[in-house]
């Protein structure tokens, strides 16, 4: 009889512990996602708000002309300084989980994580492994960036998008095709359409990247470029022509726009008005620009915010391009991909810092047109570095970065610890897994200053949304209340003399705010108008206050309004001179 035999007992340890190449392979870059998703999403909801924009998107959520023109208030006479594309999806945000200053701001901190992976694969491909997961977590713990993650403004979906083209350009450069060159032309247009010429720093080493990555005969070549500026032409233009069909009697005026063109507002107000205008004397003397800005603690806290990385890259950026110098004079080779994106890495830091470091007229979370470039670089010097020329460069990065950002003791006592440890370890040639073990405490010497800072951005729920606003004062309430029980048939809440006067009230009741002006001053509506507005009851009361006139320069309608007003502040439970009941009829 033939008998068999049952195994009951356990598989061997080597075999239960087994785990796929993959998996393993992904956990570092998982763990430091991980990390910069909690540090983005520390304290979210207690994140104040952005007054200006959270209007137009409060605006935009209820009618589809107001989506579309990206409507500042409900009524769709005036509209957003910028194309509405970021608030597209802010839009989307606030209409699947209901509107709150949190879910606003969902499509920016949830851009704000996916850079980082995408920027690790960007470098992983023409520099390696090492150097992506050094610019990832580099990234990830860079204090600008999670500032700005944490704003409603458009930039971290900018950056992204700005990454996303390099990414495409690299990937074409690797596969020798074409569509991801003319790919990244349309990402490229779609970041133009989130944040216009801020987008645009990086253009310059995009295409540098390009000439010298894409390994095509040169017509190839020029098919690809040529497809690829194409795509962002189209993409970059395509809702600023389409909407620019309609006439103006039919879309809101543009705030900004001297015309109420939409051209003019894109390329004039946000364009050459940027770069030749001057900001004030108080904001040159809190912020003045220079090569030194982003070194200062005062103010901004730039030095902190993205001072000691920027220090850290520089350093092991010029480092590693040092020694890259001296291999290539002793004839090492240099593939294309490495050396288009060593020199795209090295022109957007150097360009674009030097560009937003000399600007006047600057907000912090412009910084993200370079934190990428940023990180990258640091990724890169890690990697490219070895023996006592990174243990050197490391210290060097560590005590420029100490000195720069104040850290707290603990940070410092790290920093520098991990330097030691370098220095130990290079001098130590018996030490297991050596390679590894400098790269990672290089990259804790590098990053522990910047880290400090990024929890204090984070626990304190700082960001750069703008000045702060409150849509539940008792004033406000009071407010919104009388308006509401005294509208009548009115189409109108109020009249405003301002733009950001009203940015509270549309936030809180969502009703048609008329305006006086639009930016600096500039008319939207005569006398005549007004008056037309008030005999045929479609608007009663108008929010003028003392400074009305002085601020705007008091326009004909302003006159007219304040000529023809009777204060009814106390009854609305509002400071004397603020609120007024308008009339046809002159004061007596």
């Amino acid at each position: 009889m033939a008998t068999s035999t049952v195994t009951t007992g356990r598989p061997p340890v080597a075999a239960r512990a087994r785990v796929p190449a993959g998996v393993l392979a992904a956990l570092p870059l998982a763990a430091i996602t991980a990390a910069g998703a909690v540090l983005r999403l520390w304290s979210f909801s207690l994140v104040g708000p952005n007054p200006f924009y959270d209007a137009a998107v409060r605006s935009m959520t209820l009618s589809w002309h107001n989506f579309f023109f990206g409507a500042f208030e409900p009524g769709g006479q005036v509209s957003v300084d910028k194309t509405p594309v970021d608030l597209w999806l802010q839009v989307a945000s606030v209409k699947l989980f209901g509107y709150s200053f949190a879910t606003l701001r969902v499509p920016e901190v949830v851009a704000g994580i996916i850079a980082i992976p995408l920027l690790y694969d960007l470098v992983r491909r023409p520099f390696g492994r090492r150097a992506g997961l050094g610019a990832a977590a580099a990234l990830a713990v860079l204090p600008a960036a999670i500032l700005t993650a944490h704003s409603d403004t458009m930039d971290s979906l900018m950056m992204l998008l700005d990454v996303l083209a390099a990414w495409l350009v690299v990937v074409g450069a690797k596969r020798r095709q074409v569509w991801p060159v003319v790919a990244a032309g349309a990402a490229l247009g779609l970041a133009f359409n989130v944040k216009l010429f801020e987008a645009l720093i990086v253009l310059p080493a995009l295409v540098l990247l390009a000439l010298i990555a894409l390994d095509f005969p040169w017509r190839r070549k020029v098919l690809a470029l040529g497809g690829g500026l194409a795509a962002f032409v189209v993409v970059s233009l395509g809702w600023i022509a389409a909407a620019s069909l309609t006439p103006l009697s039919g879309r809101p005026w543009p705030i900004g726009s001297t015309n109420g063109s939409i051209w003019n507002v894109i390329f004039v107000f946000n364009g050459t008005d940027r770069l030749s205008g001057h900001a004030s004397a108080a904001a040159l003397a809190a912020d003045p620009p220079g090569p030194l800005r982003f070194l200062r603690l005062a103010d901004h806290g730039y030095a902190k915010t993205v001072g000691t990385m920027l220090v850290a890259a520089l350093v092991l950026g010029a480092a590693a391009s040092a020694i890259a110098i001296a291999r290539r004079r002793r004839g090492a080779p240099m593939n294309r991909l490495t050396l288009g994106g060593a020199l795209f890495l090295g022109t957007w830091l150097v360009s674009g810092v030097a560009l937003l470091s000399h600007m006047q007229r600057f907000q912090p979370r412009y910084l993200e047109a370079v934190t990428p470039a940023i990180a990258a670089v640091v990724g890169v010097g890690l990697a490219e570095l070895s023996g006592f020329a990174l243990v050197a460069a490391v210290a060097l990065a560590t005590v420029a970065a100490v000195a720069v950002g104040h850290p707290p003791t603990w940070a410092a006592i790290v920093a520098l610890g991990a330097v030691a440890a370098c220095a130990v370890i290079t001098s130590s040639r018996a030490w297991p897994r050596r390679t590894t073990a400098l790269a990672v405490l290089g990259l804790v010497a590098v990053l522990a200053v910047p880290a400090s800072a990024a929890v204090l951005v984070a626990r304190h729920h700082r960001s750069d949304a703008g000045l702060p606003l409150q849509t539940n004062s008792p004033r406000l309430t009071a407010l919104s209340r009388f308006l509401i029980a005294h509208q009548g048939g009115a189409r109108y809440e109020i009249a405003s003399p301002t733009v950001a006067r009203a940015e509270p009230l549309i936030i809180r009741d969502a009703r048609p705010v008329l305006m006086f002006t639009s930016l600096y001053g500039r008319p939207l509506l005569d006398a005549a108008q007004l008056e037309h507005l008030v005999a045929t009851g479609q608007v009663r009361y108008a929010w003028l206050g003392r400074t009305a006139c002085a601020a705007n320069g008091c326009t004909d309608a302003i006159r007219w309004a304040i000529a023809h007003a009777q204060d009814v502040s106390a009854a609305a439970g509002q400071p004397p001179g603020t609120l007024f009941r308008l009339t046809t009829a002159p004061k007596p």
